[in-house]
């Protein structure tokens, strides 16, 4: 330093440096908020655990200024004001779990005049292929057309025959699956019949056979015609 520095120029210095810092310095303290919605505060940002850092709110002591009631009061304010959004956050987490089971429980199905085709995956020799079905609770079993087996080249066990409406015989074939899926619903190593399509052509959506009553047995539902849907409840 400069010894023939006038000393007012020091003290200029020094009074502009004080001036530069903020007045009214507060404390900063720290909230997070848990994975299971806890809310923490914390004064110390090294208490906070790594995870959770990327979501830190930082506040400003504002109640410093306030007799040790009013101080008391607003606190108490803050945290009824966090537990009912900690409350209104699970709510919410609830219900966006509830409308994703809701969803899994729900099918898209298509409405063809009386008959209600429901989309579904059939498991066999390692692969898998998605199919339409007619729901159908007069079939006994699980109904495969030929063509569709065919093209899924789907191995036959046993020859024989099956009873059809009416009464009829016609020439049939069993097959074994991995599993059949349909909405939540898997039923594993289920038995198919393979006959001949007689259902005729023409029609908007053709479908590659019969939900019987062994699959539809395993799962309750409704069907939503309005809405085009089948919602599901497994039997408890």
């Amino acid at each position: 330093m400069n010894p023939h520095r006038p000393i007012h120029w020091i003290l200029a210095l020094v009074l502009g440096c004080s001036l530069a810092l903020p007045s009214g310095l507060r404390a900063e303290f720290y909230r997070y908020v848990t994975d299971d919605g806890q809310v923490h505060y914390v004064d110390d940002l090294t208490h906070v655990p790594e995870k959770y850092l990327d979501q830190v709110e930082t506040f400003t002591e504002m109640y410093d200024h306030l007799s040790t009631e009013e101080r008391a009061l607003m606190l108490q304010r803050d945290r009824d004001r966090d537990r009912q959004r900690t409350l209104e956050e699970r709510q919410y987490r609830e219900q966006r779990q509830k409308e994703r089971e809701q969803k899994r429980y729900e099918t898209d199905v298509i409405i063809q005049g009386n008959q209600v085709l429901v989309p579904v995956t059939i498991g066999h020799d390692n692969r898998s292929d998605q199919a339409l079905f007619l729901l159908d609770t007069g079939a006994t079993h699980l109904v495969i057309f030929k063509d569709f087996a065919d093209r899924f080249n789907l191995k036959a066990v046993k020859k024989g025959f099956s009873k059809v409406a009416g009464g009829g015989l016609v020439p049939s074939e069993l097959a074994m699956l991995d599993y059949v899926q349909v909405g939540p619903l898997r039923v594993e190593n289920p038995g198919a019949t393979i006959i001949e399509n007689r259902s005729g052509g023409g029609r908007a959506f053709e479908f590659n056979g019969l939900l019987g009553i062994d699959i539809l047995q395993h799962i309750e539902y409704t069907i939503d015609f309005e809405n085009k849907k089948i919602r599901w409840k497994p039997k408890s």
